[in-house]
């Protein structure tokens, strides 16, 4: 597991695209000082699911000690942070070290660009362009004109995440959040197959392996044409998942509700047996008009249920923390067949509280 295998980059909402870092950008980098270089590295490798286990301050750099987990064993990562140029003779220091400690993998990131090519060149060093990507592809860092700042808000929910991520996580969980606001993670920045079609991906996984409902995904089998992501059936019910990757949370226009519309109407035969869908579920980053006005949400919804079908919305990273809730008790699956979805979409907006409510609760306490 290395250290550049899993972060994300903020994107427009309907493209993943990642601007090579500027001169301007590497200038912000490298008046970076070590504390505010540390704060940046801990919030994008809590996003990857990396766990911090110790953190050691030098006269002219910072170690941390990061722990992953690959197959569901611990692996430990070096990370040294400088603000001076990397040399030769710095990266043999640090590869010793990492020897020593027994580490599976090291890195250099240093602020300054290495004046070496060879060095500069090296798989183990970041330099500030490379750390301008990192930051970029993070849901976790903002931007105060050219320089990188971390998001203390997402840092902390990332960062209760990890622990439980890494034990638990064989679907892409850790990628989610990232994904919904359309946003390639680091480990597949070379993927062909763009963020929305991704996310739409690991949803689908969600639901069928993590949450055990059956389903297919239609936008698989019918590329190109007008049918939703994937139909889900649970006990004899029907639902459309529509998955919507948007980097500041999903709108539902006009045009985007007539094709929903559609949707509901049709008939999907070898399912159930009402062949009708009960529920379109959309799934995003968030829903802000809804959110900011329910009356909204109330409205659109009303004319779902006047073709005989309903409207909910769920949060991705909010189906994230219900995975993990559900997935925390290992003993007992009826835990997870006994998820109460009917209820949960009941609620139209499904808030957070709720989802995790009948996510925990036994078939008895509801």
């Amino acid at each position: 597991m290395s250290f550049v295998a899993a972060s994300s980059r903020a994107s427009p909402d309907r493209a993943e695209t990642v601007a090579p870092a500027t001169s301007q950008d590497e200038l912000a980098v490298s008046q970076l000082t070590l504390d505010e270089l540390k704060e940046l590295c801990q919030v994008i490798t809590a996003e990857m699911g990396l766990s911090v286990k110790g953190l050691q301050r030098y006269a002219r750099h910072m170690d941390l000690s990061l722990e992953s987990t690959v197959l569901l064993r611990p692996h430990l990562v070096l990370l040294r942070l400088a603000t001076h140029q990397p040399s030769a003779a710095a990266l043999d220091a640090l590869a010793a070290e990492a020897f020593d400690r027994g580490c599976a993998d090291y890195f250099l990131l240093a602020t300054k660009s290495a004046s070496e090519q060879a060095v500069g060149a090296s798989e183990h060093v970041l330099g500030p362009a490379e750390f301008v990507d990192l930051c970029r592809r993070s849901h976790s860092v903002g931007w105060l004109g050219q320089k990188p700042v971390p998001r203390k808000d997402t840092y902390r929910r990332a960062r209760h995440r990890a622990d439980a991520l890494k034990e638990v996580d064989s679907v892409g969980l850790a990628w989610l959040p990232a994904l919904s606001r359309n946003r390639l993670p680091w480990a597949l920045r070379h993927s062909r197959v763009p963020a929305d079609e991704w996310f739409e991906r690991v949803t689908f996984r969600l639901a069928t392996m993590v949450f055990r409902i059956n389903g297919v995904r239609l936008g698989a089998a019918n590329r190109g044409q007008r049918v939703g992501d994937a139909l889900l059936w649970w006990r004899g019910r029907l639902i459309l998942l529509d998955c919507k990757a948007a980097q500041n949370g999903y709108r539902l226009e006009v045009d985007d509700e007539r094709r929903l519309l559609e949707y509901a109407r049709r008939s999907y035969p070898g399912y159930v047996i009402s062949e009708r869908v009960e529920c379109v579920l959309l799934v995003s980053s968030g829903f802000p008009t809804f959110e900011l006005d329910h009356g909204r949400f109330v409205d659109r919804r009303r004319r779902f249920v006047e073709v005989g079908s309903d409207l909910a919305c769920i949060r991705a990273d909010d189906l994230v923390d219900a995975a993990l809730a559900v997935l925390s008790d290992t003993d007992d699956t009826r835990a997870i067949d006994n998820v109460a979805w009917d209820r949960i979409l009941a609620q139209g907006l499904v808030t957070r509280e709720r989802l995790l409510r009948y996510c925990v609760l036994r078939e008895s306490q509801r």
